[in-house]
């Protein structure tokens, strides 16, 4: 690591992010540690979410210390304050919330969003120093960011210098709708925590505004990939040479190997409770929703046809639900893979 009383890097060097974007429960965190694998290449998990959850909150990092205390954030936060950057968590909150997802819709209007950027004050300067620490305290060359919200990527990439890459990664909306609906302890916070849940409606309004903005903020640009979870994990291989080609980081070593990699101690920030698992993981699809999602299942698909056609999905389609109740009669098991 960086000696953190060294300056940060200059103005010229522009840390690389790859930021995965759309809506939560679509198999990101599982994504951000295969990435994390990469040598060179850091998985920072939600960032967006780092200030509220894991310092606010006092959220533990995956390496299972407190982030205020873990040995690698300390480090990040303490080049941020010898180079005159203030580390407020009150204060990124509270600025986050002036440019929130519910505001999405509102951004659309033309001079909205750059009136709504403007009232930021220190945030975009704040964050963008805290990548190019991140960068500087772990050597990497590429930052992973799996925070989704497109509102949050619009920030990184109209208000900070950073090098931006969007993978917007999707999923059948069933199986989005089933995983919010399901009880989970959240082990990131002391105490006895439920992780958040969503009924069929509420996700499938998240579901439609995140997509739909996520391809009207980034689909014109040669920044943008567009990325299945269904085809990640049936070549988990494939889509990670995808993604190294896309941002022009080419892969001298594979980590993952028939579907197969382990996961070697990490930093991940904040993200699915599956960010603690370590050792040797199995990529395949967790597809429980289709025995166990029910009506939970069927109304989001419903709610969420219109957009999800983009993505090639057909959830209302007769044929689909045939395949759901021919797929019912098996034990389909379940990964915690979905987020």
């Amino acid at each position: 690591m960086a000696d953190v009383g060294a300056g940060m890097r200059n103005e010229q060097y522009r840390p690389k992010v790859l930021y995965i974007g759309g809506t939560g429960r679509t198999g990101s965190t599982l994504l951000t540690k295969l990435l994390g694998e990469v040598p060179g290449w850091f998985a920072g998990g939600e960032l967006a979410f780092m200030w509220r959850y894991g310092l606010q909150q006092q959220g533990r990092c995956a390496c299972g210390d407190r982030v205020a205390d873990c040995e690698l954030w300390s480090q990040v936060f303490a080049m941020l304050i010898a180079n005159d950057v203030q580390v407020d968590a009150d204060q990124m909150v509270a600025a986050r919330k002036r440019c929130w997802s519910i505001h999405l819709p509102l951004m659309a209007l033309p001079g909205i969003a750059a009136r709504m950027f403007d009232r930021l004050g220190d945030f975009p300067h704040v964050v963008e120093s805290t990548y190019r620490a991140i960068a500087d305290v772990t050597q990497s060359r590429v930052i992973v960011d799996s925070s989704k919200e497109p509102h949050y990527s619009w920030i990184l990439r109209d208000r900070t210098d950073l090098d931006m890459y969007f993978v917007h990664l999707v999923r059948d909306p069933r199986a989005v709708a089933y995983s919010w609906s399901r009880q989970r302890r959240e082990k990131g916070l002391d105490g006895v925590r439920r992780m958040e849940n969503r009924g069929p409606l509420t996700s499938s309004l998240y579901y439609t505004v995140s997509n739909v903005a996520a391809e009207a903020i980034w689909s014109r640009s040669d920044r943008y990939r567009l990325m299945r979870y269904e085809d990640f994990v049936a070549s988990p291989e494939r889509a990670l040479a995808e993604i190294a080609d896309f941002i022009g980081e080419p892969l001298t070593t594979m980590p993952v190997e028939d579907g197969r990699f382990n996961v070697s101690p990490n930093h991940i920030a904040w993200g699915n409770p599956n960010r603690f698992d370590a050792g040797t993981v199995q990529i395949h699809a967790d597809e429980v929703w289709r025995r166990n999602g029910g009506r939970v299942a069927r109304s989001a698909g419903f709610g969420s046809a219109a957009i999800a056609r983009n993505y090639g999905y057909r959830p209302t389609a007769p044929e689909s639900r045939e395949v759901t109740r021919r797929l019912a009669r098996h034990q389909i098991p379940s990964t915690g893979e979905d987020s």
